[in-house]
């Protein structure tokens, strides 16, 4: 009877035992809360959304819960800075990495530890490394794979009805407003397909995005010199700028070559709505074949904004970052080194016909022989991200605020760009 009555107290205390050893076995897996952008706004948030869900060995590993959550890009930035004030920000955020500069300011984002930091600077490229680095390999987020290069894209078949070389690109400004203007289709003085399609609504760092390749070949400087964290000056104001602008504005009101009745210009080009259009060649790469089939593209490097001029590319990446208030801070950043690690980089990338991040992946297949891949590459070398500095989200929206109203003709071109130069350098002197 001792025996039986010592086994049933050990039978009763082993729930408490294990209770004791285990901790979190009581309460559950634990939730981390990561905020995307939602809609087509990037193709590299299509693991996010499309049902695949590559986290659950993860969840597996680490008794957790991966609960995604879409916003709307429009308002993403906004939200999170609110919910931030608010003590309720989510533990991570997959955000546009022209915002890094604000959240760093604010002290919003946890940084990566140092040898996570090294592990990735050392493995992967230099473009993605040139995405991250903060300086002296200090890191608050992992780039995505599906890098952004920002590319003339354009409508192989129309430009052969038109009597273009269908793999040759406009190379300048002027050159690219008349292909533009032969290209739009127009009936009944109304105009039925614009030849190049333009981003004129919506967040200013997104029509920022869509119109650096004509900014930055013309002369537009976001802040000079580029390679600090704070303090130096925007550089806008120049006649080289304003002509690049007025020229665009013209395409629009003397040309009517382009249109501000037309949806957002990767749409217009995927629906057959535009010949062109300029912007992240990742989401015309994955949106395609299942929006558009048929269609049959090429792109290219911009249009310089004068004859012999260079193209500007512009390089982006969203960035998975952990946010400070995180009470699960640990594991957060654990998440994000993984699904971004080596193994999840090449079969993302693989999965979405995109580009990768490793070095070791850009050299394996499918990646060595892709086509899609060696003409990506081919634009790397024109490419430039925006500099990482803590005013820069306020420079942007000095700069897009101004190019709207260029476009929607609210305002002379030579004012407007004069306005912005003012309010960006004083987006700068605040952070001073």
């Amino acid at each position: 009877m001792k025996k039986l009555a010592i086994f049933a107290i050990a039978l009763f205390l082993a729930p408490a035992v294990g209770l004791l050893a285990t901790g979190t076995q009581e309460t559950g897996p634990t939730t981390l809360t990561l905020w995307f952008p939602a809609g087509e706004i990037t193709a590299t948030s299509m693991p996010l959304r499309d049902g695949t869900d590559p986290w659950t060995a993860f969840e597996a590993e680490n008794n957790c819960v991966i609960d995604v959550v879409a916003v709307d890009y429009e308002t993403m930035k906004q939200k999170l800075l609110t919910a931030l004030a608010g003590g309720a920000a989510p533990d991570i955020g997959m955000i546009d990495g022209s915002w890094m500069g604000q959240f760093v300011k604010d002290g919003a984002l946890v940084e990566i530890p140092a040898a996570h930091a090294r592990e990735w600077m050392a493995g992967v490229s230099p473009d993605t490394k040139a995405l991250s680095d903060w300086g002296g390999g200090k890191m608050y987020g992992y780039s995505s794979w599906g890098e952004d290069a920002y590319a003339l894209t354009w409508n192989i078949e129309m430009f052969q009805e038109a009597g273009f070389d269908p793999n040759k690109a406009p190379a300048y400004l002027d050159e690219f407003r008349q292909y533009s203007d032969k290209l739009a289709v127009r009936e009944g003085g109304e105009t039925q397909r614009v030849g190049y399609a333009i981003r004129h609504v919506g967040h200013p760092h997104g029509i920022v995005d869509k119109w650096d390749w004509l900014s930055v070949s013309s002369g537009v400087k976001y802040i000079d010199p580029p390679t600090t964290i704070s303090g130096g000056k925007a550089v806008f104001n120049l006649p080289s700028v304003v002509t690049a602008f007025q020229k665009a504005h013209d395409m629009i009101y003397v040309d009517q070559s382009t249109s501000l009745d037309f949806p957002d210009p990767r749409e217009a080009l995927l629906k057959g709505l535009a010949a062109m259009q300029i912007s992240e060649v990742i989401s015309i790469q994955v949106r395609q074949p299942r929006e558009a089939p048929n269609l049959k593209w090429a792109f290219a490097p911009p249009p310089a904004a004068v004859r012999g001029g260079k193209s500007a590319v512009h390089t982006a990446a969203w960035q998975y970052a952990v946010f400070s208030p995180s009470k699960n801070q640990e594991l957060a950043l654990e998440f994000v080194r993984w699904f971004n690690n080596k193994e999840n980089d090449f079969a993302q990338a693989k999965m979405y016909k995109s580009t990768p991040r490793w070095n070791d992946n850009w050299n394996s297949e499918p990646f060595v022989s892709d086509p899609y891949t060696k003409q990506f590459l081919a634009l790397l070398p024109y490419g430039q991200p925006y500099p990482k500095h803590l005013a820069l989200p306020g420079v942007m929206e000095a700069l897009g605020a101004a190019i709207q109203k260029v476009l929607h003709d609210d305002m002379d071109v030579a004012a407007a760009i004069a306005e912005a130069e003012k309010k960006a350098n004083q987006a700068i002197a605040a952070v001073e």
